[in-house]
């Protein structure tokens, strides 16, 4: 594999009603914005994987870095173009991403709702490993 494309597709379970929700591209743009309805959501994005002596790295418009790897943010609130209250932004880390094929769509689940019952924040564990769909 020296570099394929491929779909993430990250559910959002339970996120509060009302709210705004949408994925976040590397200079911080919401895209894809869609409203909590009162059942899950969910979001695809597009990332590459490319071959490095480290293991594969992702990458593409949707994947930023830190000292704690890549990862990619799904927005809400005023994070994603909606006049509210909230302005929050869930931290998804792609570790531990199954090895794929071009073309495969991996999902996982993370909760959309914080403690405080308002749209989930920071980084947020996955309520259910990556996946081939």
């Amino acid at each position: 594999m020296a570099r394929i494309d491929l779909t993430l597709r990250i559910i959002l379970a339970a996120p509060p009603v009302g709210v705004v929700f949408s994925k976040q591209d590397a200079k911080s743009r919401p895209v894809d914005p869609v409203m909590a309805d009162g059942g899950d959501l969910s979001f695809d994005i597009p990332i590459t994987l490319t071959d490095t002596s480290d293991g594969p790295r992702p990458g593409g418009g949707f994947v930023r870095t830190d000292g704690r790897g890549r990862f990619v943010y799904v927005a809400s609130g005023r994070q994603a173009g909606q006049h509210s209250d909230w302005s929050r932004r869930i931290k998804v880390y792609l570790h531990d991403l199954p090895a794929a094929e071009a073309g495969s769509v991996l999902t996982a689940t993370i909760a959309g709702r914080d403690k405080d019952g308002g749209p989930a924040c920071a980084t947020v564990p996955l309520l259910s490993s990556w996946r081939p769909l």
